[in-house]
């Protein structure tokens, strides 16, 4: 039986995602490339300033709808706790404490006024030595910007175009990105582009059967506990002009309605995200 981890954070609840707003960006004028660390399951290390302190070793998560921190990182801080709230992972929910963030630096580029879940240190270790937290797209979705996974560098984009050709439009669901593939079913795929997965994954209805499942995995996650998935096989799936072809997929119950599965990155060679969250443009 195989372990395998998803990091995504799938959605806070409306106390922290629609009462306590969004942060204000600030962005440098030119800036050079921003070196990746990937580790073998794809996930993307990055050194993030918190509150003008570190640099802090963060995971770089297109498929969580909010930054999270480590709760030692939080004391540290003196960080202010402003909510409380559930956020639901793709492995169940947990009531976490809400602190507000002056700022979130990446190199050149920044946002003000962010209020960050707060989670276990222990737990955010299991993403690597030394993960003190986790980007999310209440600071990614502010830019332009290109994550090269065969140069291992993240660089900023004056602009993305969704009208070129390969392009794959996205939509906005609880502040994570969600895009309509084909998969040849004649009924669009809606999967979260997640580059903090180390896996394909299929939700299922709650209490569905997971048809073609076979070899049971344990998943782990940033939630509490482990779920039991099952496997299945994608015949093929359309992101924008790349066609994949007989993907493995792991099934689990669904935590969402409005998403259909998750989608990892690090297949691709690399991937370019419009501000806002616009579309993307996945390459080969």
């Amino acid at each position: 039986m195989r372990a395998f981890f998803i990091t995504m954070l799938i959605t806070v609840s409306a106390v922290s995602a629609a009462a306590l707003g969004e942060g204000s960006v600030k962005k440098a004028g030119a800036e050079g490339p921003v070196p990746l660390s990937i580790d073998d399951k794809g996930g993307i290390i990055v050194d993030v300033r918190v509150n003008a302190a570190g640099p802090f070793r963060f995971l770089l998560d297109t498929g969580a709808a909010r930054s999270i921190v480590a709760d030692d990182l939080a004391h540290q801080l003196a960080a202010p706790a402003v909510a409380k709230s559930d956020v639901v992972t793709s492995t169940g929910s947990d009531l976490r404490m809400v602190v507000r963030l002056t700022s979130l630096t990446m190199a050149a580029a920044a946002v003000d006024d962010l209020f960050a879940a707060v989670v276990p240190a222990a737990q955010l270790a299991r993403l690597g030595q030394g993960v003190r937290g986790l980007l999310g797209q209440d600071f990614l979705s502010a830019f332009n910007y290109t994550l090269d996974y065969r140069l291992r560098r993240l660089t900023w984009d004056d602009a993305v175009s969704c009208d070129a050709p390969g392009a794959a439009r996205m939509t906005a669901a609880d502040g994570r990105f969600v895009m309509a593939l084909d998969d040849g079913s004649g009924v669009p795929l809606r999967l979260v582009p997640d580059s903090g997965a180390e896996v394909p994954v299929l939700f299922r209805p709650r209490g569905g059967s997971a048809r073609g499942s076979s070899a049971p995995v344990m998943m782990t996650g940033l939630g509490s506990g482990e779920r039991m998935a099952g496997i299945t096989t994608m015949p093929a799936l359309r992101v924008g002009s790349i066609i994949m072809r007989n993907l493995d997929a792991y099934v689990i119950e669904g935590p969402d309605a409005d998403v259909d599965g998750l989608l990892p990155l690090h297949g691709f060679a690399s991937v370019s995200f419009a501000a806002g969250g616009a579309c993307l443009v996945a390459r080969r």
